[in-house]
């Protein structure tokens, strides 16, 4: 027999780097930063929500002005092909209104993006 299915919504969270994902290397005193893991994942395992299970997928590790049309199609697609229409996505400020006017010309069904 197969076993139940998690009844609980489902959210995929979809990491594009920016601030919430910056590493700051102790070699360069603190004055450079890198775009590390997921911070997402960590943040999500530390306080075990229990409303919804979560999966994390890792789209690019960008300063949000680094972000590029092919990055914008990625992510895109990355929500299409999601089961669930839970999704979040983490970006960085300075570019997160371009991001968000790319995916809502292309979005198919007119759902909310914000």
């Amino acid at each position: 027999s197969s076993a139940p299915t998690d009844p609980r919504p489902q959210v995929l969270v979809i990491a594009t780097g920016g601030t919430i994902d910056k590493v700051y290397p102790r070699t360069t005193g603190g004055w450079a930063f890198e775009i590390g893991d997921p911070a997402v994942e960590r943040i999500l395992e530390r306080i075990t929500p229990r409303g919804f299970t979560w999966k994390v997928e890792q789209v690019c590790a960008k300063d949000s002005q680094e972000i590029t049309e092919e990055d914008r199609q990625k992510i895109l697609e990355r929500c299409e092909a999601w089961h669930s229409k839970y999704i979040v996505i983490t970006h960085g400020t300075d570019t997160l209104i371009e991001t968000a006017k790319y995916l809502g010309s292309k979005h198919a069904d007119g759902g909310t993006v914000s």
